[in-house]
């Protein structure tokens, strides 16, 4: 299995560029952009900003532009960093988990999002998308992923002048979707080598790629040691002991950071 280095990803920009794709942002394929064969490339930023920079450093050698997802309650938080990429022609989106930090509260999750959507765009940045964040570490009572809160009301998405969510707006039926979640890709149903060949060869008219930036690594030595964390969390199911309440090391995270 291919390591997740920042040389992996330069090598799956050149196979997604050499294979004919145009490469969009959630931005351009909501507002209709869809003409084939297309690439819907996005990433969710949720600890350390420089690696997202790093990211976009490579995305721009190959004239790539993306969209990435910023939390507001985690380092990543770095409003000249966000207004940075955007200049630079990346669109910045919201990547929120207001349930999550309000308890299931739907009334107060609802008020901490536009709050911070409003404060989110009077620091200068242009947010027409948002997409939910999914912490497998928190419990979920009364709900199951953040972007409940549209469902809950109907409205807000109209109120907040937004495009749409990065879930909910997109018909996961008509595109091929990967993610490097778990860091592999698919949960393991596709090898890093078999993607670059299909990618390649144009097997998909469309895809939707997300990555986690956190994930991808200029070291050797801490891709092999983000590999060797997240082996580990699935075989001794750590998620489920932090959610139980149990005692964990920190180890898995401390390399995130």
């Amino acid at each position: 299995m291919e390591l997740l280095t920042h040389t992996a990803y330069d090598r799956l920009l050149a196979a997604i560029c050499g294979g004919g794709y145009r490469v969009v942002t959630v931005r351009q394929y909501l507002q209709g952009d869809r003409e084939k064969p297309l690439l819907v490339l996005r990433h969710d930023v949720e600890w350390n900003v420089s690696r997202a920079m790093a990211v976009a450093k490579i995305e721009k050698a190959h004239g790539i532009r993306s969209t990435m997802y910023f939390r507001v309650d985690t380092k990543a938080f770095d409003l000249p960093a966000m207004r940075s990429l955007q200049e630079d022609g990346f669109e910045i989106g919201y990547h929120f988990n207001t349930l999550d930090r309000c308890g299931g509260d739907f009334n107060r999750a609802i008020a901490l999002f536009e709050k911070e959507l409003r404060e989110l765009r009077a620091a200068g940045l242009k947010i027409d998308t948002v997409c939910s964040h999914g912490d497998p570490r928190v419990k979920k009572i009364g709900y199951k992923v953040n972007n409940e809160i549209f469902l809950k009301d109907p409205g807000l998405r109209k109120r907040s002048n937004l495009l749409g969510e990065a879930y909910l707006e997109v018909d996961f039926s008509s595109l091929q979707n990967f993610s490097d979640v778990g860091i592999r890709w698919n949960g393991g149903d596709i090898s890093a080598k078999e993607l670059v060949s299909r990618i390649k060869r144009q097997e998909w008219p469309v895809v939707y790629l997300l990555t986690h930036p956190d994930y991808w690594s200029k070291s050797f030595l801490r891709a092999c040691g983000l590999q060797v964390a997240a082996r580990g969390m699935r075989c001794f199911k750590l998620n489920q002991m932090v959610i139980a309440g149990k005692q964990v090391l920190g180890f898995p995270r401390r390399f995130l950071k």
